[in-house]
């Protein structure tokens, strides 16, 4: 249903509006719905709106919907009610049709472009994978589904670039060579003790530190590392390599996986055939 969104000065005008929509709503449904009377509209129909006809099967679908909302199920008048309500729809979406309103208002446009994209997708798809696509895909893709590797380290840092602040960093890699611990910084975030993806671990480090601590073998330390704010000392605790986990750990993913690429596909062989379709006239360099 078509939802107008305007300012408290307009609702006004809109209430009446919609009593004046709900009353050509009544006579439209006395000319086209007297039970036992003979009419020109099919038996499919329950209405026609300017010569639009309102599908039976759309009037019971939405007449079921009020049964299942009340405990007593469907009352007396329900029908006329749910009727008028269908033909109101219709009345003013033809009215924002004529106004131009889908190319006019950018959410009205937006969300007509999601559902004909939505609808592709659901018709232009190849239907449900089977596993032996399934495992085809994951195959052909491992390198997608890596586990990226993890280490633990021990990090420590010292504020400042000056000399002192060298130094300082140099007797905490000679304690971490003897396998001590130092204490904690001061002043400096430092990477939790914990095995983490080495994206995570960037994160804390920056790149420059980074890449010694990929350089470096379990149980190695590196001397004082620049960096911005300080010097970096880390000794490597723990590394795990990349790895891709078997397929019966990540069918969910490998078929969601599969499932948007051939939807993408779909998509864009759809609109290459629109395109070949229409006369498309650009006006504008793209720059």
């Amino acid at each position: 249903m078509l939802r107008l969104h305007m300012s408290s000065d307009g609702r006004s005008t809109v209430l009446l509006a919609a009593g004046a929509l709900a009353g050509l709503a009544l006579a439209a449904m006395q000319l086209v719905w007297h039970p036992g009377a003979a009419t020109a509209v099919s038996s499919d129909v329950v209405a026609t709106v300017n010569g639009v006809a309102i599908p039976r099967a759309d009037f019971e679908q939405a007449l079921a919907g009020v049964a299942s909302d009340r405990r007593a199920g469907l009352q007396a008048g329900d029908g006329e009610r749910v009727l008028a309500r269908l033909v109101d729809e219709e009345l003013l979406l033809q009215r924002a049709l004529a106004l131009g309103l889908v190319r006019r208002e950018p959410r009205v446009r937006g969300e007509l472009v999601r559902t004909m994209i939505d609808t592709v997708l659901a018709q232009e798809g190849s239907g449900e994978p089977d596993e032996r696509q399934l495992r085809q895909f994951y195959d052909a893709n491992r390198a997608y589904f890596e586990r990226p590797g993890r280490i633990r380290l021990v990090h420590r840092a010292v504020p400042g670039t000056d000399a002192v602040a060298r130094e300082q960093a140099v007797a905490l890699a000679a304690m971490l060579e003897r396998g001590e611990t130092p204490p904690p910084s001061t002043n400096v975030v430092t990477a939790p003790e914990a095995l983490l993806p080495t994206g995570k671990l960037e994160q804390y480090l920056g790149p420059s530190v980074m890449r010694a601590v990929l350089s470096l073998p379990v149980g190695g330390v590196s001397q004082p590392i620049a960096s911005t704010g300080g010097y970096h000392v880390v000794r490597v605790v723990e590394r795990e390599e990349d790895v891709v986990p078997p397929y019966e750990t990540v069918r969910a993913a490998v078929r969601a996986e599969l499932v948007r690429r051939r939807g993408e596909t779909a998509l864009r062989d759809y609109l290459k055939q629109l395109r070949a379709e229409a006369d498309v006239v650009t006006t504008t360099r793209a720059q």
